[in-house]
């Protein structure tokens, strides 16, 4: 996966980001703002800790998705307020107005429906792989699974996949470097990741590769906001529409994962 900056959209959004301490240091609403006619400020929850979708790198918020909130924000003619939230906890900030969207390589899935709004999917469907050690010949592919001891992110739908597949037991860690961890250490035999998140682990470390093909899901990533803010929903479809119309979404996408989605 390609890591260039594109320097276009930075200059439009991505230098404009600010990393949010805590919740109590983020400036208000962003309806609130809309409707008091102040600075439009959109705050987006994300766990900044999933490469290739949102990380840190010198100090720096990056990743496919901040830069695509970024161009978000900037089409809105809004400031954007980045808070960085163990992606479990990620509905409740919605829910709690802690911020006013999120975006973590969130699958659209029937089960979060029910607490939240989803915005039109900006990436259409969701992949999964398997990591493991490089050297485990045992895993080939998913049907592999079955009577392992798998890795997961909490709160992901990664642990139900694996039980899908008959895992013996599923460990879920809160944030996904434990997941790495853990698979590296020997404590668990496999770990199930989204796609590009495996395959970008696999890249950086020899030590780890990807086994069999990806799972493909009926539901898209999306960016979500809190359940019944139509009003905030629409706003972020029409800037991703107008994203997708310019050509801007399709060259984000090829600098970031190399290709067409």
């Amino acid at each position: 996966m390609k890591q260039r900056r594109w320097a276009a959209l930075a200059a439009a959004g991505l230098c404009a980001v600010m990393l949010a301490g805590g919740c109590s240091s983020l400036t208000g609403s962003y309806s609130g703002a809309v409707q008091e006619k102040k600075e439009k400020v959109l705050r987006v929850g994300s766990d900044l800790n999933y490469p290739p979708f949102e990380y840190k790198a010198d100090g720096k918020v990056t990743g496919f998705d901040m830069e695509l909130i970024a161009a978000v924000a900037d089409r809105m003619g809004a400031k954007l307020e980045v808070e960085d939230i163990t992606f479990g906890d990620l509905i409740s900030a919605v829910k709690d107005n802690k911020v006013d969207a999120v975006i973590s390589g969130m699958e659209g899935t029937d089960a979060r429906a029910k607490d939240l709004t989803f915005c039109d999917p900006y990436i259409e469907k969701a992949g999964y792989s398997i990591l493991k050690n490089a050297g485990d010949d045992s895993i080939r592919g998913w049907e592999d699974l079955s009577g392992k001891v798998v890795g997961t992110q909490a709160g992901t739908r990664h642990t139900e996949l694996s039980v899908d597949f008959g895992a013996e037991r599923v460990q879920a860690f809160d944030e996904k470097e434990n997941v790495i961890r853990a698979l590296k250490d020997g404590r668990v035999e496999a770990a199930v990741l989204d796609t590009p998140v495996a395959a970008y682990y696999a890249k950086q470390d020899s030590a780890l590769a990807v086994a069999g093909e990806p799972k493909l899901s009926a539901h898209g990533l999306v960016i979500a906001v809190k359940k019944g803010n139509t009003e905030l929903q629409k706003e972020i479809n029409g800037a991703l529409k107008s994203l997708r119309d310019d050509g801007t979404y399709d060259k984000l996408y090829k600098n970031w994962f190399g290709g067409a989605q």
